[in-house]
């Protein structure tokens, strides 16, 4: 499929979209983008990149700070299973897509409660990343929400009709933390929450 779509953000721009083009689309979708760059020394460079359209994403850490610890999920990831990376499982802050008409607020309160059973009122942004910006558009939006025994709701662990099956585990902050900076592949989302909280937090690491 091709759009045939020439975009110019004026005669000025440093970099100007010629082409675009859907290369393939199932339960992602992969695009294909021709641009010319205009670079310092006055001449124009023209590329074409591949990458993956994704919807914008939200990631919290739901922390007890009475007790000094934080609810995080534990899921299957089948990328790290094609990487030969130890058993495919992944322990992760909640984190999913922002749904149609959702703010990313309301979307990290339902992300929290569908992953890890617990209600979250007040969240703490933390700040935007991108997850992968070679590759896709895929953006995070990163909170922290404070959280007591009485906020834990349910049991969490998913909906079993998106073939979620997560466990759900409270580990003190100070062993996640040790957990995240050790060696091997980490979450990076969960490792720049944990990060953030430290710094605004550290006696609950103590």
């Amino acid at each position: 499929m091709r759009d045939n779509r020439t975009a110019d953000s004026g005669k000025d721009a440093r970099v100007r979209i010629l082409d675009e083009r859907t290369l393939y689309e199932g339960f992602a979708r992969y695009r294909e983008l021709d641009v010319e760059e205009r670079r310092a020394d006055g001449t124009t460079h023209r590329l074409s990149r591949e990458y993956q359209t994704r919807g914008d994403v939200v990631a919290v850490l739901p922390f007890d700070p009475e007790r000094k610890v934080a609810l995080v999920a534990r899921q299957l990831r089948v990328p790290l299973l094609a990487r030969g990376d130890g058993d495919g499982f992944l322990i992760e802050a909640p984190a999913g897509y922002v749904d149609d008409g959702e703010t990313p607020l309301d979307a990290a309160r339902r992300e929290a409660a569908e992953e890890v059973g617990v209600s979250l009122q007040h969240l703490d942004p933390v700040g935007q990343v991108y997850s992968s910006p070679g590759a896709m558009t895929e953006r995070i939006d990163l909170f922290l929400g404070e959280y007591t025994s009485a906020d834990r709701q349910s049991a969490g662990g998913g909906l079993a009709h998106e073939g979620e099956e997560i466990e759900v585990l409270e580990l003190p902050l100070a062993r996640l933390l040790s957990d995240l900076q050790g060696a091997g592949g980490q979450d990076a989302k969960t490792l720049l929450l944990v990060q953030a909280l430290m710094l605004r937090r550290a006696e609950l690491f103590a």
